[in-house]
């Protein structure tokens, strides 16, 4: 089905159409959601509420970009409203939190492994490390950290999707990579 045929659908209010929107989606956006606020429940919140604001936007949708990047832009950024609203980072647990496969959730790729280090406790330990150092990353280092390096996107996606200039994202992303090094750098050098 075209985009643009989608796209007449979900305006004309076709439930099938939104079903079939939300089976597509849901499982990258809860991902990557999950993933900057790092609560299940509320990652399940803010979902509902990026698809009820969806719906009631879909009208002022102009289809320049593709339904999937506006509804992505829109999950984002209700996340980036959840965390303000929380104000407090204690609350956030892991960036790498495990999430496991089959539950309708795309999981983390596996981490590299360097050729003889060993995949138990000093694994787990650096998941540990990775966990605390990312505690301290403000929402917005976060959300770029996620676009750009765990979901993949390009610098110019990852700009429209945060609303901001790619510099704004190059500056982000290297401050929260900084951040992460500095915080990791002794743990790093063990594995």
């Amino acid at each position: 089905m075209s985009e643009d045929h989608s796209l007449q659908e979900l305006k004309a209010g076709n439930e099938a159409a939104w079903a079939r929107l939300h089976q597509e989606h849901f499982p990258r956006l809860w991902s990557t959601v999950n993933r900057i606020i790092n609560n299940p429940a509320l990652s399940d919140d803010v979902l509902q509420q990026t698809f009820i604001k969806a719906y009631r936007e879909i009208e002022r949708f102009s289809g320049q970009a593709q339904i999937g990047t506006w509804l992505y832009r829109i999950a984002v950024n209700q996340a980036l409203d959840a965390v303000r609203k929380q104000g407090r980072l204690s609350r956030w647990l892991s960036f790498f939190s495990p999430v496991a496969e089959g539950e309708g959730v795309v999981a983390l790729p596996e981490m590299p492994v360097a050729p003889g280090s060993s995949t138990g406790l000093e694994r787990s330990d650096l998941a540990r490390e990775i966990t605390a150092a990312m505690a301290e990353l403000s929402p917005e280092h976060r959300a770029v950290v996620q676009l750009r390096l765990v979901d993949d996107l390009s610098l110019e996606e990852t700009a429209k999707l945060l609303h901001c200039k790619t510099g704004t994202v190059n500056s982000r992303l290297h401050y929260a990579c900084e951040k992460l090094r500095g915080k990791l750098k002794n743990k790093l050098s063990e594995v």
